[in-house]
């Protein structure tokens, strides 16, 4: 993994209040993956029964949205995370966008 895929696992850890495990980090290649690490530790549902992402929203920094962290608002925050991080257009992010070959992190 590299320099810039830990500082963007660093800030999720922060923004989630969450701590990813290395040996569960090591297999993570995409964003989805990384949102599935995160949904698990919040122990918020996830797979196919699970609705989908619908709309935009703005979450502040440091904060979880009014009422709990979502499917949804962890979605979008993990998107502007990684616009944030690794200097991407939002509409680069993906649920199956690779970090290293789609979104250019090292």
């Amino acid at each position: 993994m590299g320099l810039d895929v830990v500082e963007l696992v660093l800030r999720c850890e922060e923004e989630f209040a969450v701590d990813l495990a290395d040996d569960r980090l090591e297999s993570m290649r995409t964003v989805g993956d990384l949102l599935e690490l995160i949904c698990e530790q919040l122990k918020i549902p996830f797979g196919p029964d699970a609705p989908r992402p619908a709309s935009r929203v703005f979450i502040p920094r440091g904060s979880p949205p009014a009422g709990g962290w979502t499917r949804d608002s962890i979605w979008f925050k993990l998107v502007q995370i990684c616009v944030d991080e690794l200097a991407v257009e939002d509409y680069e992010v993906t649920y199956s966008a690779s970090f290293v070959d789609d979104l250019g992190a090292d």
